[in-house]
């Protein structure tokens, strides 16, 4: 026993150093970038480290407090998940909210099959209700994760996983949790889900999705702000001139992209291994807050943000054409705003006579 207390308190250990090293680390992430995501997250890890560090005092009511950090670290988990979508321009997925419909009757099933399994009313009241309610809290917190594995790729893609699968492991610590064999095994598969999350989500914090753009300083930019609409053989030529500054681009040609720019290919396909980000043609509402996101923090900088569009025609094929000009001119003012530059290649041909006359009428 001695052994296994032994292995416990290391395994503890590992936990807290996690929880603490997740939550400085994304602190300050936050205050690079500003993400309120992040501060949450940042604050949900908090909580977490808080919950291990009570638990392993024996006075009753730090063993209480406990259990209340980890429910808040289950409520800041899901309010930065959510707050995560938002910042994303991510809608809530319908999904989601018809999960939550039974879970009052599911977690009153749950609290009466732990009661008739441990015959503990304590037990039951309070680690198991503890352990209930975090494990649906961060399931819920992971399925909404799951909406961003089309920008973050593999990073999104194993992080909700991996949260998911902590939701799922509480379900027999609540069961099993009383009997002092459970122990080793139960943190054992906290410590490595935990160090999995936190290893996951510093990787997708840390990616160049979530972090700030690099800002294009006014020096560097060869051409006068505003909105400019051009053909593919200008569109050619000024690639060429742009060739060293960092523009942001949401294209449908990936062959010959200069390596200064960010570019987004736009696409139908969820995932491509050969290509860092893609983008769906219906999702007008991510393309708008990246180009924004983009455009603001480069005015900040004092520089002047490049947005180029070699996918119009692409647009319209999925979206009705008002939302697609809609977008179109919104864009226009973030550009206005920023002193910024919009560049459209445009086939006039392709496009139509109708629609390339509004699309220069929207634009200016």
């Amino acid at each position: 026993m001695a052994v296994l207390q032994q292995v416990v308190v290391a395994e503890s250990l590992v936990v807290m150093i996690a929880d603490l090293a997740a939550m400085f680390i994304i602190l300050r992430i936050y205050l690079k970038n500003r993400r309120k995501a992040a501060l949450i997250f940042s604050l949900a890890w908090f909580f977490d480290f808080l919950a291990i560090l009570l638990s392993a005092f024996r006075s009753p009511i730090l063993n209480e407090l406990s259990y209340l950090s980890l429910t808040m670290f289950s409520a800041f988990l899901l309010y930065g998940a959510a707050k995560f979508l938002e910042e994303e321009s991510l809608k809530v997925p319908r999904n989601s909210i018809y999960v939550l419909i039974p879970m009052p009757t599911v977690f009153m099933l749950y609290m009466l099959g732990v009661y008739s399994y441990t015959k503990d009313a304590v037990w039951t009241a309070t680690a198991a209700a503890s352990l209930g309610i975090t494990g649906m809290f961060v399931i819920t917190a992971g399925m909404l994760l799951r909406e961003t594995v089309d920008i973050y790729k593999s990073a999104a893609r194993y992080l909700y996983i991996s949260i998911v699968l902590f939701g799922f492991h509480l379900v027999p610590a609540a069961l099993f949790g009383i009997h002092e064999w459970y122990a080793p095994i139960g943190f054992s598969m906290s410590t490595t889900l935990i160090v999995l999350m936190v290893m996951f989500m510093l990787r997708l914090m840390s990616s160049e999705s979530f972090m700030n753009v690099k800002p294009v300083e006014a020096s560097e930019t060869p051409i006068e702000p505003g909105v400019m609409i051009i053909g593919t053989e200008e569109y050619r030529k000024i690639k060429g001139k742009l060739k060293d500054v960092p523009v942001l681009a949401f294209i449908r040609d990936v062959t010959d992209v200069p390596k200064a720019w960010r570019f987004y290919f736009v696409t139908t396909v969820p995932f491509n291994d050969k290509i860092k980000e893609t983008i769906t043609p219906t999702n007008l509402a991510r393309i708008t807050e990246v180009s924004y996101r983009y455009l603001q923090e480069t005015s900040k900088a004092g520089g002047r943000g490049i947005v180029l569009m070699d996918c119009i025609e692409y647009l319209l094929v999925y979206n009705p054409p008002d939302s697609v000009m809609k977008f179109l001119a919104k864009l226009r003012d973030f550009i206005v705003v920023n002193n910024g530059t919009l560049i459209l290649v445009v086939d006039n041909m392709s496009l139509g006579e109708k629609l390339f006359a509004q699309l220069h009428k929207l634009v200016g």
